[in-house]
């Protein structure tokens, strides 16, 4: 069994895995229905408002909170989504490679015949599989909220936002996983992780209103993730294959820093 990591983990994450599905699911069609409260008020004061340079800093952008891209785009993927998937992503990286370690369990594991190599992939392949279930719960907690609503969004147009949560929580996790595998902590991955999204959606946000800002913009992960403009525009590919790209870098790192490191120093 103790050569099957992936499945040992995915095992190991399944209550974990239910309480987060449940909370998604929550969310999603909560925000969905809230939309119904407001019909038939007017909310011309309140998309006045929306065009602030304050709400324009904290949302990346002004929307309309009538339509059903707007609400969205406002209320739940501007900040609360990708907070969702990169805790998720983070967490669930930090757990299962240098939370092991630091319980001693993971320098039994590798005591097996099992190369250093299978153990980062299976790890890895895991964490994948938990942020792709994570992200099919999400898409369909707003398939549920936005029919129940009568948003009149596609299933494709949640789809494309969905993934692009999906590859914002599986970049921060991937980072995490390098960090702690390169050095064996993984309260550096968890605040290096945190330090560089808080900094990445402010100078996203805030490029919005502050000019001196906008140069450094494609420096923040968000800056690829789209948020709202995904929901209203679709999916850039163009992001995608830099998110992916970077992903795949942070990967690469992780794995020669794990094949390399002393564990346990």
């Amino acid at each position: 069994m103790l050569k099957n990591v992936f499945v040992k983990i995915l095992r190991d994450k399944r209550k974990t895995f239910a309480w987060w599905s449940l909370g998604v699911l929550f969310i999603t069609i909560w925000y969905s229905m809230m939309f119904t409260s407001i019909e038939g008020i007017d909310v011309s004061a309140v998309n006045q408002m929306m065009e602030s340079e304050l709400i324009r800093g904290l949302l990346g952008g002004a929307y309309d909170l009538t339509t059903p891209e707007g609400w969205l785009g406002a209320e739940l993927l501007p900040l609360l989504g990708p907070l969702i998937f990169i805790v998720f992503g983070v967490s669930f990286a930090t757990s299962t490679l240098t939370g092991e370690e630091e319980k001693g369990t993971l320098n039994l594991l590798l005591t097996n015949p099992i190369t250093r190599v299978s153990v980062y992939l299976q790890k890895y392949s895991a964490m994948i599989v938990g942020i792709l279930a994570l992200g099919l719960v999400f898409w369909f907690g707003n398939i549920i909220g936005t029919t129940s609503a009568n948003m009149g969004l596609s299933f494709l147009s949640l789809a494309e936002v969905t993934f692009s949560l999906v590859l914002l929580g599986l970049l921060f996790g991937t980072f995490a996983l390098a960090l702690g595998a390169a050095t064996g902590k993984g309260g550096l991955g968890k605040g290096l992780a945190s330090a560089v999204g808080i900094i990445s959606y402010l100078l996203n946000s805030m490029s919005e209103i502050v000019g001196s800002l906008e140069p450094f913009r494609p420096v923040s992960v968000f800056h690829y993730y789209g948020g709202g403009e995904v929901l209203s525009n679709g999916i850039d590919f163009g992001d995608v294959g830099i998110l992916l790209a970077g992903t795949v870098g942070l990967f690469a790192v992780g794995l020669y820093g794990f094949q390399r490191r002393d564990i346990g120093t």
